[in-house]
C-alpha cells in the first residue's frame, strides 16, 4: 500500500447513528432474508458527500435488502473520473442532478466500481450465493418502458445508476438489486475486480466498432478504456492497433503487449496513421480522450483527429465522455461517409453465451485482456477519499495510469 500526502480538506468522522436514515433500501419482510451478516441495528461508516467538497466518515446503519436485493460487503472500491470531478463540482455530466441532491437530499454516497461479497440475499433471489464475490457494471434497465417492452434494454431512458440513484459502494456494506450484479472467477484478484466496471463498457464499445478480420484499428487516448479497447479489437481479429497518445509511459505499455504507438507530441497522428495504412486511414477509430476538446491532445481536437485518421466508410466509435459543443467538418461525414457510433455503456448486456458483464470477468480470467498495468495506487480505509480523489483526477502528477483504489477489507 502507498501513503500520499495531499494538501486540501480533511475527512471528519462523524457518529450520527441514532439520526441518520439507514443507506439502502428496507426489506419488505426481514425474517425472509438469508443472512451471515450482523444482527439487525448494527452500524457501519461510509462516505457521505453533502455538498461539492464536502464530505464525512459518518456511523450509519447497515442497509438492508428488500425482495430482489443483494446485500453486499465491500472490499475495495475504484474511484471514476466522473464521480471524482462530480465530487469538486465539475460541470460534466449528471452534475445538475447531483447539484439537487446536495440541496435537497438525500445525502450522497458514491462508488460504482468495486468489489465485494455477498452477505445477505433478499427474497427470491437465487442467482447468487453467500459468499460470492460480485461487482457491478453500474445502471439497470427499468424493464417497463417502451424502449425495455421493444428489446432495447439498453436505450432505456429510466435506468437506475447505482452509486449516483442509489446509495454506492463507498461504505463498508451496500445494497444493491440482484440483476444489477455479476460474479467473478476465482482467477480473477480483488483489484481486477473492481476495475471490471469500465471494461464491460469497453466491451459494448467494441461490439458496437464491428471490428472485422484483418482490420486497422487506432484508439486515441490510451488511459483505462482506451487501453481495454486496444485489447479487445485484437480479439476481435483486428490486423493492426495503433495508440496514439501524449504520455510515454501509457505508450510503452502498450509497445510492451505488441501493439504499434504514436506520441501525438512528436507526430501528428493523423499522418502517422495514413502513413502506416498506405493513404487509406484506419478501419475504426477509438475517440478514448473525452473531456473538455480543448484540453484534448497536444491543445488539438481528437475527436477531429478521429474523423481525419478514418478511412472513407470507415467508422469513429466515441468511447471518451465530450462535454463541449462540437463541430464537425461535412467532409468527415458526407465525403468520407464515415459513421460517427456513440455506444451506450454501463450496462450489461446478452450475449449468445452470456452477458457482456460475466464477459468481462471471464476475459481477464484467462488472459485475454490485462487489467493489472493501470492499477497503481491502493490505499487503505474509507479516510483515503480525499487522496485518493486528487490522485484519480491528478494522475500524471502522481504517477497514476488508472483511478485509485480504497480498500477496505482484505
Amino acid at each position: 500500500m502507498i501513503d500520499v500526502a495531499v494538501s486540501g480538506r480533511q475527512a471528519t468522522v462523524v457518529d450520527r447513528s441514532p439520526a441518520v436514515p439507514p443507506i439502502g433500501r428496507q426489506a419488505m419482510d426481514r425474517n425472509k432474508a438469508l443472512s451471515v451478516s450482523p444482527p439487525r441495528g448494527q452500524t457501519m461508516q461510509a462516505i457521505v458527500c453533502h455538498g461539492f467538497e464536502d464530505h464525512s466518515i459518518e456511523t450509519v446503519p447497515e442497509p438492508e435488502p428488500e425482495n430482489g436485493d443483494v446485500k453486499v460487503a465491500i472490499d475495495r472500491v475504484q474511484l471514476s473520473v466522473t464521480e471524482c470531478a462530480l465530487y469538486r463540482g465539475q460541470r460534466i455530466a449528471h452534475y445538475e442532478a447531483i447539484k439537487r441532491r446536495f440541496e435537497d437530499g438525500p445525502a450522497q454516497v458514491f462508488g460504482h466500481e468495486f468489489c465485494g461479497r455477498v452477505v445477505e440475499l433478499g427474497e427470491d433471489v437465487s442467482s447468487f450465493e453467500i459468499g460470492d464475490r460480485v461487482y457491478a457494471p453500474a445502471k439497470i434497465p427499468c424493464h417497463d418502458c417502451r424502449q425495455c417492452d421493444r428489446g432495447f434494454e439498453l436505450h432505456c431512458p429510466n435506468k437506475t445508476y447505482l452509486g449516483y440513484d442509489t446509495p454506492g459502494a463507498l461504505a463498508e456494506y451496500a445494497v444493491f438489486p440482484a440483476e444489477g450484479l455479476c460474479t467473478v472467477p476465482e482467477g480473477v484478484s480483488d483489484a481486477e475486480t473492481a476495475a471490471l466496471q469500465p471494461l464491460a463498457s469497453s466491451i459494448l464499445a467494441v461490439d458496437e466498432a464491428d471490428i472485422g478480420t484483418g482490420d486497422v484499428v487506432a484508439v486515441i487516448g490510451t488511459g483505462v478504456m482506451g487501453y481495454q479497447c486496444a485489447q479487445l479489437a485484437r480479439t476481435q481479429g483486428a490486423r493492426t492497433v495503433i495508440g496514439v497518445d501524449v504520455d510515454p509511459e501509457k505508450l510503452d505499455v502498450l509497445a510492451a503487449h505488441g501493439f504499434e504507438t504514436v506520441n501525438a507530441r512528436e507526430t501528428d497522428p493523423v499522418q502517422a496513421v495514413e502513413a502506416a495504412t498506405a493513404g487509406v486511414g484506419a478501419d475504426v477509430v477509438f475517440e478514448a480522450v473525452g473531456g473538455e476538446q480543448s484540453h484534448g491532445t497536444e491543445g488539438s481536437d481528437p475527436l477531429a483527429q478521429a474523423f481525419g485518421m478514418a478511412r472513407s466508410g470507415g467508422s469513429v466509435v466515441q468511447v471518451g465522455y465530450i462535454i463541449d459543443e462540437i463541430s464537425i467538418a461535412p467532409r468527415a461525414v458526407r465525403t468520407k461517409s464515415v459513421d460517427w457510433i456513440n455506444p451506450v455503456t454501463g450496462v450489461t448486456a446478452p450475449t449468445p453465451n452470456t452477458t457482456t458483464g460475466e464477459l468481462a470477468g471471464e476475459l481477464v480470467d484467462d488472459g485475454r485482456v490485462s487489467l493489472e498495468e493501470y492499477i497503481t495506487h491502493e490505499l487503505d480505509g474509507l479516510e483515503s477519499f480525499e487522496t485518493a480523489v486528487e490522485i484519480t483526477l491528478n494522475k500524471a502528477e502522481y504517477g497514476a495510469r488508472g483511478p485509485a483504489q480504497i480498500v477496505l477489507s482484505e
